[in-house]
């Protein structure tokens, strides 16, 4: 009994610090492609850079596990969680500043993520994460109001970011219900994601990387496709099987305090009350749900 004890200790320990990897390559991304996005790097660009150099990267792997990556399922995942994910993500950082990405991208996944994991995976959260999640959603809506009623051209970005947490969201929980390998998974978001654009990406060549320096791009192309895809996904992967897919994503927002410490000295963004009130409230309920004792049932 002792030894099953210090070995599920051992598990939930490892969970974490593959989460904690997670929450650190996530703050990253959010930097890096912003500052790609100011740099004039494109969205198709962006998507290419990131997913192409991943394919040509991991292609050696890609092939010895084709049986595993190619079929309907696996496809489906890596279209959601790889393409339809990074198209809204990358178009909200085109227009919206990296302190919103930090705040509503981790902000608002433990939200969809709770909510479709209660609904598709029949797991039950506690009154402690639903406080949590409430509190978070009130930070989230201050900094949406705050977008609207301010008249700026954020709305489009912070839409985009919404939609995005969607699509995480789904790609989470149906990682865990179908119970794919998270380096299989890694694999068939590079694949299914690089197949599918790489077609249009070609209509547009002539557009490629204008006015982009040679070392943003080798910036991007490692960050991209080997820490953000690479290592985030089988980081991301791992901690969602072993810590469960509500206590992963609620694990995200502890990303908006790393990522908004950087995002205003690094860019210039300027701190605005419901940014403030967002942080706040998305950090507060970060604790609510995940430090205060969970185990209670409804």
């Amino acid at each position: 009994m002792k030894g099953r004890w210090q070995h599920s200790n051992k598990l939930i320990v490892k969970g974490y610090v593959f989460a904690l990897t997670s929450v650190l390559v996530w703050t990253g991304f959010i930097l890096i492609s912003r500052a790609g996005a100011l740099a004039a790097l494109s969205l198709p660009d962006m998507m290419m850079v990131r997913f192409g150099t991943a394919f040509l990267v991991f292609f050696p792997f890609i092939w010895i596990h084709r049986k595993a990556i190619f079929q309907v399922r696996m496809m489906l995942l890596g279209s959601i969680g790889g393409l339809a994910y990074s198209l809204s993500v990358f178009n909200g950082f085109q227009s919206a500043p990296a302190t919103h990405a930090a705040l509503l991208l981790p902000g608002l996944m433990p939200i969809m993520i709770a909510v479709l994991a209660y609904f598709w995976a029949g797991e039950r959260h506690s009154r402690f994460a639903w406080m949590g999640i409430g509190i978070s959603s009130l930070g989230i809506f201050a900094l949406l109001l705050e977008t609207l009623l301010s008249g700026v051209s954020y709305w489009v970005g912070d839409v985009s970011f919404v939609v995005a947490c969607l699509f995480w969201g789904i790609f989470t929980v149906l990682l865990r219900r179908w119970k794919f390998p998270p380096w299989h998974a890694t694999l068939g978001v590079i694949t299914a994601t690089t197949l599918l654009f790489t077609p249009y990406y070609l209509t547009r060549l002539s557009h490629a990387f204008n006015d982009v320096s040679h070392s943003m791009i080798a910036l991007q192309a490692f960050y991209q496709a080997i820490m953000a895809i690479a290592v985030q996904f089988v980081c991301y992967g791992k901690a969602v099987h072993i810590l469960g897919a509500t206590k992963m994503g609620a694990l995200m927002a502890l990303v908006p305090l790393l990522a908004s410490m950087f995002a205003v000295p690094l860019f210039g963004e300027p701190v605005t009350s419901g940014l403030l009130i967002a942080l706040v409230c998305i950090c507060v309920g970060t604790i609510v749900g995940n430090v205060l004792p969970l185990r209670r049932p409804f």
